[in-house]
């Protein structure tokens, strides 16, 4: 089991850089506990929509997303649906649940890196603290062992 602490900013950064964010998600910021974002949309009137997000929770390998309601924002919970519509979600391991986004960090994680597994997530003060672990020895299929593994001058 390891633990990796990366900074909002730079974990977005990593993401983007392996096409892991919606090119319709824009300007991402973290205050606090809180993640700030513009979502583009598909109407020429209204071009972009900022939405403040936070972290809801970490389960079953899926980080939730909780969308920062108010009392307007629940009374357009259709145009909120409608907009994200436009997202492709499922591409990014995502789904949406009135005011939570799902997203499968395992499934987009599989696709780039092989026999690791987020375990935890939580973000504090900006910062993302991310709890990864190895599949088990049976479950590499590849010969090689969980832990430390053969050195480098073994045969």
């Amino acid at each position: 089991m390891v633990q990796i602490i990366v900074a909002g900013d730079e974990l977005v950064g990593i993401l983007r850089a392996n096409g892991l964010v919606p090119e319709e998600v824009s300007d991402v910021e973290f205050a606090g506990e809180e993640i700030k974002v513009r979502v583009k949309t598909p109407w020429p009137i209204l071009k972009s929509v900022p939405v403040r997000l936070r972290v809801a929770g970490f389960e079953g390998g899926h980080i939730v997303l909780q969308i920062m309601t108010n009392r307007l924002i629940d009374k357009f919970d259709w145009l909120v649906d409608k907009m994200l519509a436009a997202v492709p979600l499922a591409d990014h391991g995502a789904w949406w649940e009135y005011p939570k986004l799902h997203v499968d960090v395992n499934l987009l994680l599989g696709r780039q890196i092989r026999g690791v597994e987020v375990a935890d997530i939580v973000l504090d003060e900006g910062y993302f603290h991310i709890t990864a672990t190895g599949v088990s020895d049976e479950g590499r299929g590849d010969g090689s062992s969980g832990g430390e593994g053969p050195s480098p001058n073994s045969a």
